[in-house]
């Protein structure tokens, strides 16, 4: 399955850009770059302060062409448990890719057992902002 994650991932970054096209109001560049995002490290009580925290972390972190993002994921590959792909920040000339990830090791032990051997399941998401029910702006948890 390690061979496949290519495919997988650029599948779904597809799927994620058309989700977005949907919820969205904003023009999506098509120049695409990634980040990594490990969700275990992202600390807080609620959901905002995990915001914060997950945006101050991405912040310093340089973005990676696709083939970099891919060989970094490859290198874990096998101790994820789940992907999650979010825009984490559209601009301009750019699109930001956040392809965050769960380890195994994070998972309740007997769990663990359970899914030890599964390769890791794939999501795309976007995060919607409270009691919106038309278009909004895929930047707003940067406000």
């Amino acid at each position: 399955m390690k061979k496949s994650i290519e495919n997988e991932i650029e599948n779904q970054t597809t799927q994620l850009l058309e989700l977005v096209n949907l919820k969205c109001w904003n023009t999506i560049s098509k120049n695409l770059v990634f980040i990594l995002s490990n969700i275990s490290e992202v600390k807080g009580d609620d959901f905002f302060t995990q915001q914060l925290n997950r945006n101050k972390i991405n912040a310093n972190k340089t973005p990676k062409s696709f083939k970099e993002a891919i060989a970094d994921l490859k290198e874990i590959y096998d101790l994820i448990h789940d992907i999650n792909l979010y825009v984490y920040k559209s601009e301009k000339d750019r699109t930001i890719i956040d392809i965050r990830y769960f380890l195994k090791s994070k998972l309740d032990p007997d769990y663990l057992k359970t899914v030890i051997d599964n390769p890791p399941m794939l999501h795309s998401k976007i995060t919607l902002p409270h009691l919106k029910e038309e278009k909004f702006d895929v930047n707003w948890e940067h406000q």
